[in-house]
C-alpha cells in the first residue's frame, strides 16, 4: 500500500485541530486521543515550551525543561490514548503502528503554533517561527 494511499485513508479518519488533537469520529468518547483537561494541560505546557510534538507522532519534554507531574500526567495519557488509536488504525490500514504514528506525526507538526517547540527527525528541538 502506498503512503499516499495510508495518508489518504489515515486522515481521511483522523480529525487533527489544535495541533494535537486527534480523534475519530466513530469511535467511542473513550477512544479521544486526550481528553478536555490533558488539553488543555499540554497546550499550556507547549506554549510554555515544556513539552513538544515529535515526528514520531507522540508528545516528549522538551530538552532539560522540569514540567509539573500534572504536565507530565496529561502528556503520559495523550500519548497512550494516541497509541490505542494508532495501534486499531494500523490495524485497520494493515500496516505497522509506527507508519500512521510518524504520518501523524508529520501532519500534526505541519499544524503546530507559532512558538511551540517542535522535534525534527535529527532529535533536536526547533521552535516554530
Amino acid at each position: 500500500m502506498s503512503k499516499k494511499t495510508i495518508l489518504s485513508s489515515v486522515f481521511g479518519a483522523l480529525i487533527l485541530a489544535g495541533g494535537a488533537y486527534v480523534a475519530m469520529p466513530h469511535l467511542t468518547p473513550e477512544a479521544y486521543a486526550q481528553t478536555a483537561d490533558a488539553k488543555r494541560i499540554v497546550d499550556d505546557a507547549k506554549t510554555a515550551k515544556l513539552v513538544g510534538e515529535t515526528v514520531s507522532g507522540y508528545l516528549a519534554v522538551v530538552n532539560a525543561a522540569s514540567p509539573s507531574r500534572e504536565v507530565l500526567n496529561a502528556m503520559n495519557e495523550i500519548n497512550i490514548r494516541r497509541k490505542n488509536l494508532y495501534t486499531k488504525l494500523a490495524r485497520e490500514q494493515n500496516v505497522q503502528i509506527e507508519v500512521i504514528a510518524a504520518l501523524t506525526g508529520e501532519k500534526v507538526i505541519a499544524n503546530a503554533n507559532r512558538g511551540e517547540m517542535i522535534m525534527n527527525k535529527d532529535g533536536r528541538w526547533t521552535q516554530i517561527p
